[in-house]
């Protein structure tokens, strides 16, 4: 009976040792810190995924009298570049022509939704 007591008191002890160490309010949960971690791991790759799209399409400019391609479906058919049209959650780069000289891209960021606030974007 005494060693069923005593591992009781430790059960309880660890369980109350689990649930401070994990609800403390001044900090995140690890959980929290790295879903967060991860979440701008992909942003970074996003933006780097921008930077390479918009060096081929300068390069596309360069070859074409200054004209930005009508769609990123132009640079895939007269381009053999590994190039990756989606952004780090997996979702494609929209692409916008503005002007003959310039355009935008933009990824929809992490709630996957174009036009709002969290949004990745990048004009030349």
């Amino acid at each position: 009976m005494k060693g069923k007591g005593a591992l009781a008191v430790l059960l309880l002890v660890i369980v109350i040792i689990f649930f401070v160490y994990f609800m403390r309010t001044e900090e995140k949960a690890p959980i929290e810190e790295e879903i967060s971690r991860f979440n701008q791991t992909r942003a970074e790759l996003t933006t780097a995924n921008l930077e390479s799209v918009s060096r081929v399409i300068l390069e596309w400019m360069a070859d074409s009298d200054g004209q930005v391609p009508d769609s990123l479906n132009d640079l895939q058919k007269t381009r053999s570049y590994g190039l990756s049209l989606q952004d780090g959650w997996g979702r494609n780069i929209r692409y916008e022509k503005v002007s003959d000289s310039s355009f935008r891209l933009r990824s929809a960021g992490p709630d996957g939704q174009f036009g709002t606030e969290d949004d990745i974007l990048k004009e030349y």
